[in-house]
């Protein structure tokens, strides 16, 4: 068995192939017994391990990857004995070769377990490692690198010579799960000094995974790449890939990049495979720089170039920039697709000198018209600024970053990034939330697309905060992560009183540097008053107010009361933020234009 610094002074090294898929598809075994045949049928993993040798593979992988599970968490004592034979095995597999190979001990990610589990059974599986002779890991199919920092450091400081390769687990489009773009991925590793080699396995086949790291820097630490063979199908209820040796050995043979040391395959990819890939190599026909992308047209360049100058800046995003005081302006989007009254409210806030409207998201998880959609018809069609509400209960990752991409496309810069409504128990067992994400995940989601996807053109990214909250330095601890996530608005729930802890709070948030926007909401009458006191979650209304209303009163004298409430708040609030959040109830433009009198002369008298 090779030493492992011996890595560094080898041009290129070739790995094995996937354990599981041999293991299930040539043995006809379940692929959930893979790792406990260590102890059960040794035999069968040491042939797996010499079918790769002999097909040309330098680097084993000891079949250790799934070792740590739900099931094996607490037994610690198993997790060693699975460690110890699986390395073991490798290595006797390389002294029967007669061939000089490397063998690395190999972690895969757990689900499920707590931090503190893993950190356990990570420490025994270590120690076992190292008392069977490791001095190579390989820590595969990651995609948190904090997580892989954790287990890093824990085999760092039991072994400080070892060789560690950090390898994640992307999609085609060059995101990990945890949605952190390839090029981020990258400049993270660069900045861990306990990995040694940087590696993308899992997830893609050969060709995606070429188109994605050409957008890796040159300069940086190794890299170990190791691709599906192609993309699974089902077949007699089983999962297969179908990709042939040949494809796979010709599309992995053009992974060409300067810092390329280890090429080996993942899933789908069998010794078959990897003695395809070894000829190849062989032959030179392999590991070279593949042509240049061809330049955009000159029609295409004009296309962008105009597209780019219909975009404006957005009105909101100036005024905070130059710290005038702003005023957006919540609407509801309907529950048909016929958009006519909110197009004529927007018109009738715009003319009133309201900065920006912003769209809810299906408030109180009732459908309604999509906000990304409505904010970019009510932008075309009016002129005025959008704030489109996102939330993460109804669309998981993927879901998620479509609608941005959708959201860019159309010109929209601005975001109001939130948890949303929970769904009623009514509906619970038939709509199902998905919260793949909380808000704050789904801030550093838009923030990384800003680095990445839109870096020229970034989204600014608005949160929300409660400044009446029991709990003020939780809130502010929650507001701060939501700011170091990539938030630099905060817009608050309606405020109808006003607190010590609440002017502390909103003093701190703008100490930090966000932006406060305070939400007010106009009540327009006794039923309504009562209804957002009791039935809408996080808004207080003391009992003075809701006694000014009556249930007998006519709408006209109600709105006049919920006006003259606001006008004192707005009197009183404004020098502990940077704009307003109104809520027109029921979509009555008119009433906010009512309050925007006296939002414009406070406005003017500051300026």
């Amino acid at each position: 068995m090779k030493n492992a610094k011996d890595l560094f002074l080898e041009k290129l090294i070739i790995g094995d192939g996937a354990m599981g898929t041999w293991f299930a598809g040539n043995y006809h075994k379940p692929i959930s017994d893979c790792e406990i045949a260590n102890l059960t049928e040794p035999e069968i993993i040491k042939n797996i391990h010499l079918d790769y040798l002999d097909a040309g593979a330098q680097l084993l992988r000891s079949n250790t990857f799934a070792m740590i599970n739900h099931e094996t968490i607490e037994n610690l004592s198993e997790i060693s004995r699975l460690a110890t034979s699986g390395f073991q095995i490798a290595v006797d597999a390389v002294k029967t070769s007669g061939k000089n190979a490397w063998v690395a001990a190999d972690f895969g990610p757990v689900y499920g377990p707590t931090l503190q589990e893993c950190i356990a059974a990570w420490e025994v599986a270590t120690n076992s490692f190292i008392d069977a002779g490791a001095d190579l890991f390989i820590l595969e199919t990651f995609a948190d690198p904090q997580e892989v920092r954790e287990l890093a450091s824990i085999i760092r400081g039991k072994k400080s010579d070892a060789v560690i390769i950090a390898s994640f687990a992307i999609s085609a489009d060059g995101y990990t799960r945890k949605a952190i773009p390839l090029q981020q991925l990258d400049k993270i590793v660069q900045n861990m000094t306990e990995i040694d080699i940087f590696g993308l396995n899992c997830g893609i086949g050969p060709t995606h995974m070429r188109q994605l790291i050409s957008n890796i820097s040159e300069h940086g630490k190794p890299m170990s790449l190791m691709p599906n063979s192609g993309y699974p199908r089902m077949e007699n209820q089983r999962m297969v890939f179908g990709t042939t040796p040949e494809y796979y050995a010709e599309n992995a043979s053009e992974l060409y990049h300067p810092r390329l040391k280890i090429i080996g395959g993942c899933c789908g990819t069998t010794p078959e495979h990897i003695a395809a890939l070894t000829t190849r190599i062989k032959q030179e026909k392999v590991i070279k720089p593949t042509q240049a992308a061809n330049l955009p047209s000159a029609d295409l360049k004009a296309a962008q170039e105009n597209y780019s100058s219909q975009i404006t800046t957005s009105t909101l995003e100036k005024k905070l920039t130059l710290k005038h005081f702003v005023t957006v302006c919540e609407l509801d989007p309907p529950k048909n697709s016929d958009l006519n009254q909110l197009i004529a409210a927007a018109y009738e806030l715009k003319s009133a000198g309201v900065d920006a409207v912003t769209i809810a998201d299906s408030p109180l998880a009732r459908v309604k018209l999509d906000p990304i959609i409505a904010a970019a018809r009510l932008m075309r069609e009016t002129g005025i600024s959008v704030l489109p509400h996102l939330t993460c209960r109804d669309r998981n990752v993927n879901a998620l970053r479509s609608l941005i991409l959708g959201a860019h496309s159309e010109g929209i810069r601005q975001l109001l990034l939130i948890t949303g409504d929970r769904i009623p128990e009514s509906d619970r067992g038939f709509v199902k939330p998905v919260f793949n994400v909380n808000s704050t995940q789904l801030i550093e989601l838009a923030a990384q697309m800003n680095s990445d996807v839109f870096i020229n053109e970034p989204f600014q990214l608005a949160a929300a905060a409660d400044l009446g909250s029991a709990n003020c330095q939780a809130e502010l601890n929650r507001i701060l992560k939501k700011q170091e996530a990539g938030a630099s608005v905060l817009l608050t729930q309606p405020v109808y009183t006003w607190s010590d802890d609440s002017a502390w709070l909103a003093q701190k948030i703008r100490d930090s540097g966000l932006k406060l926007l305070i939400g007010l909401m106009p009540l327009v009458s006794y039923r309504n008053a009562n209804y957002m006191q009791q039935e809408v979650p996080g808004i207080t209304i003391p009992q003075e107010i809701i006694s000014q209303f009556e249930p007998d009163m006519s709408k006209e004298q109600a709105e006049d009361i919920g006006i003259k409430q606001i006008n004192n708040l707005i009197d009183s609030l404004h020098k502990f933020c940077d704009g307003f959040y109104l809520i027109a109830p029921f979509n009555r433009a008119y009433l906010i234009s009512k309050l925007m009198n006296k939002i414009n002369s406070i406005s003017e008298v500051e300026d």
